[in-house]
């Protein structure tokens, strides 16, 4: 999967820096430049990567524009850090 642009609503972004502490450009970061590992989760993708840390952001995804539009993202879990490390 390509992901060329980013879109984030600002009551999304607010959420994620408030309740996480993971700033537009830590996503920007793995999903434009890091090569993360993408799945497929019901109606959405879920990507899991490393920028200073492991971070897992949920996203839907426009083929036409490989435009990911965030859902929510957060530091990764156990079980995501070992599913990221497994599929490298």
């Amino acid at each position: 999967m390509i992901v060329k642009a980013i879109k984030i609503k600002p009551e999304i972004e607010e959420k994620i820096e408030t309740k996480h502490a993971i700033t537009i450009t830590e996503i920007e970061d793995i999903l434009l430049r890091n090569n993360p590992k993408f799945r497929k989760v019901k109606d959405c993708y879920m990507a899991i990567g490393i920028w200073k840390r492991y971070l897992t952001i949920f996203f839907s995804y426009n083929k036409n524009f490989k435009e990911a539009t965030i859902i929510t993202a957060y530091p990764s879990s156990k079980w995501q850090i070992k599913l990221y490390r497994r599929s490298k």
